[in-house]
């Protein structure tokens, strides 16, 4: 019994010699994720802010993933590139100027969450609404794109839900 219990351990041991670290994911399917290829959330942000504001819809929507998603307050769910594009057009039409301010980003291989607070502005610079977002990336082909997008106010509710 000895014996045994020895050589059981000793394979164990000799299984943990060092050699070749291989990542390995559950899903098959995963990208591969490129070092190289940094999350930098500010720099993201950034672009948004200014694509946002110069009413760039294309881009905006191209930003995201195919089948991307926004999570606006008291709305349903805008899935996919098409209602995305509306969506985001609606928003720019209701928001003159935003500015987006990260606060935090974590990577988890080919996914990043981001986190931050924005404020919406008036066209005469006065501050409309402020509220926090989150928001979460994957890295497709090599670029990182959101693929779900929400965020609520601070405004406090008004009483008539």
């Amino acid at each position: 019994m000895c014996g045994g219990l020895l050589a059981i351990v000793a394979l164990l041991l000799a299984s943990c010699a060092p050699g070749e670290v291989t990542e390995t994911t559950p899903d098959e399917t995963a990208p591969a994720v490129d070092a190289q290829v940094a999350f930098d959330l500010e720099a993201w942000s950034a672009r948004y802010e200014e694509e946002f504001n110069a009413g760039n819809l294309e881009v905006l929507a191209g930003m995201f993933t195919e089948d991307g998603c926004r999570m606006p307050p008291n709305q349903p769910i805008v899935e996919g590139r098409v209602m995305l594009l509306a969506q985001l057009e609606a928003a720019t039409q209701m928001t003159p100027e935003l500015r987006i301010t990260p606060t935090s980003s974590e990577v988890f291989g080919a996914t990043a969450i981001g986190r931050g607070i924005f404020e919406r502005l008036a066209a005469d610079g006065s501050t409309i609404e402020t509220g926090k977002w989150m928001n979460m990336h994957k890295l497709v082909d090599g670029v990182w794109k959101m693929h779900c997008d929400i965020w609520n106010s601070d405004l406090p509710l008004d009483g008539s839900n």
